[in-house]
């Protein structure tokens, strides 16, 4: 390097080591938080020396070997591509930092647009996916089905509850043949449906007994309770194609549960028909004239998940 390009890599080198420095007694504190702002730090500076090519790295990364193998050669390539990905904003407003490095490089290697790349960060977050969940969501391509509206006479505050589509991976086709069958993979695999279902789920009850002030009973396959929405949710699981006769039943719960256990603090109680295939006009000529937030999630078994996300990329591509 000649002599002004020498002075001003020192005068980056001692930035950098004053960065992680700095950072270190923070990261006793907030590990993760320090650890990402100083990554983004370092990238910025690297992406000033852009037209230095390959010879800063190398000799940068030589240099910052006292500082362990997070700042090999690799590493700096990938803080210089998150510094030039995120914008100073979006690092303040966004839950850049409360992300681990490893999925924040996930995010940046599997998503082809920023508005993709923010998605799975933020729900990263709010759903604290590790780093073997997040690459399970990339998998089933959750954001393209994320952003797909489902079918339903949504309240505002449903977009939080009802998704078009569960993909659900871990329930083979062969191992049911009745709706109790389903159900019952349902409850077995908890953890893995309420992830699918999404955050704020919690099981409240199978087969939950809905007892009427007139001493009847009820048995509702299964009730939920959303924490974020702060609304008991009906589900009922249907093998085939839902019918007309559904709506009327699922209206009856969610109007029995906004009854019996709904509180003051409660929204509306939310009604869900899970069910494998529903008829565009039967949903909406159904749902019309009923005043309940009730909607439509369609599921998918693991045989039918490759063909499905198939056509659902060829839709948004189209």
């Amino acid at each position: 390097m000649e002599q002004k390009a020498e002075v001003e890599y020192m005068a980056d080198l001692k930035a950098i080591k004053e960065t992680i420095k700095e950072n270190r007694y923070k990261a006793m504190v907030v590990v993760n938080n320090a650890m990402i702002i100083t990554y983004y730090r370092v990238g910025q500076i690297i992406n000033k020396r852009k037209a230095w090519g390959n010879l800063y790295l190398d000799r940068l990364a030589e240099d910052l070997r006292e500082f362990g193998r997070g700042y090999s050669r690799d590493q700096l390539k990938r803080m210089q591509r998150f510094a030039n990905t995120f914008s100073e904003t979006e690092m303040r407003l966004q839950p850049l930092s409360q992300i681990p490095w490893s999925s924040l490089i996930e995010i940046m290697n599997k998503t082809s647009s920023k508005e993709e790349a923010l998605w799975y960060v933020n729900q990263a977050y709010a759903n604290k996916w590790s780093r073997t969940v997040l690459l399970k969501q990339f998998k089933l391509e959750a954001y393209q089905r994320g952003i797909i509206p489902a079918q339903t006479n949504q309240e505002s505050f449903v977009q939080d509850v009802i998704k078009d589509t569960l993909a659900l991976d871990f329930i083979s086709e062969k191992e049911i043949s009745r709706e109790k069958d389903l159900k019952e993979k349902l409850v077995n695999n908890i953890i893995e449906f309420l992830q699918e279902l999404g955050p704020g789920f919690a099981l409240v009850g199978k087969e939950y007994r809905l007892v009427t002030p007139t001493g009847k009973n009820f048995y509702i396959d299964l009730l939920m309770y959303h924490t974020k929405v702060h609304a008991y949710v009906v589900i009922e699981v249907k093998l085939d194609e839902i019918l007309p006769a559904d709506f009327g039943q699922l209206n009856f719960y969610v109007n029995a549960i906004d009854g019996v256990e709904k509180t003051d603090q409660d929204n509306p109680t939310v009604g869900i028909l899970l069910c494998r295939n529903a008829d565009k006009y039967v949903v909406e000529t159904s749902i019309h004239g009923i005043r309940n937030p009730i909607g439509v999630s369609k599921y998918k078994l693991l045989e039918e998940i490759p063909s499905y996300l198939a056509g659902k990329l060829n839709e948004i591509s189209d």
